[in-house]
């Protein structure tokens, strides 16, 4: 069973182009060891992603080795209970504990202290709130557990946004370029990815347990976690019967 998931991972595993030129270059630059160090601190980062996703079922897409790190693509992210989709969130940023006392017994000196600084770099800058860093997932998922799910989607769009604008103006330097124009083109990708995955949530809304407490509201919004009432003049509707206008809704609108 274990060599069929790790043979199933292989097959999901593909490797940036970039990072090949990063490895030739730090190959040639004579810091082979140290780029090695701290993209394996961030593959083990995404690794405890992968396992917590193993644990509550996810659909593994595929898993992006990138020249500063690796990706974990989920299939069914956003469409599990909001507490399981936190648990994967939450599981990069707790591996940092296990690495920092990795770091402490197997290695000394200038070298240890190197894999400490990076090891603190890479927990601080995923704690970001930009999508689709692990601060930012993990912030569209606290506003989605108490609003709307459209409006979260927004609002965690338009602070990633922001605090993106923030990383450009006091941290746009040669190191950092390629990062920032990585989360600047997730960024994008997260406003086309908010109607797609609207449009796909309502439309699976007739396949979701009934087992949710309810919540009746008396405007077009949806909540999840919820079995969602509507109050439309003067009678009850089921979400089921709502999906049309909640499709409605959605139509692209300016940051």
């Amino acid at each position: 069973m274990i060599i069929q998931h790790l043979k199933s991972l292989y097959h999901k595993l593909s490797i940036h182009p970039i990072t090949l030129v990063y490895f030739l270059f730090s190959w040639l630059g004579g810091y082979l060891k140290w780029y090695l160090s701290t993209l394996l601190i961030v593959c083990l980062h995404e690794i405890c992603h992968l396992l917590m996703a193993y644990y509550f079922h996810f659909q593994i897409k595929k898993i992006e080795l990138l020249p500063f790190g690796a990706y974990l693509y989920l299939k069914d992210f956003y469409f599990q209970s909001i507490w399981k989709e936190m648990c994967v969130v939450l599981a990069g940023p707790c591996s940092h504990l296990f690495i920092y006392a990795g770091i402490q017994m197997l290695s000394h000196g200038v070298y240890q202290d190197f894999l400490l600084t990076m090891n603190m770099f890479v927990l601080c800058f995923n704690l970001l709130p930009i999508y689709p860093l692990d601060g930012g997932r993990f912030l569209s998922l606290l506003l989605q557990s108490i609003m709307d799910l459209k409006k979260s989607l927004f609002l965690t769009l338009k602070i990633s946004i922001f605090v993106y604008c923030l990383l450009f103006l006091f941290y746009l330097q040669m190191n950092t370029v390629v990062i920032l124009c990585y989360l600047f083109y997730q960024l994008c990708c997260f406003y086309r990815f908010i109607f797609i995955y609207l449009r796909t949530y309502y439309g699976r809304i007739p396949s979701f347990s009934n087992q949710r407490p309810p919540l009746v509201h008396d405007r077009i919004i949806y909540r999840r976690g919820y079995h969602n009432y509507y109050v439309i003049d003067q009678k009850m509707r089921d979400e089921k019967e709502m999906i049309p206008e909640l499709l409605k809704s959605i139509k692209k609108r300016k940051i």
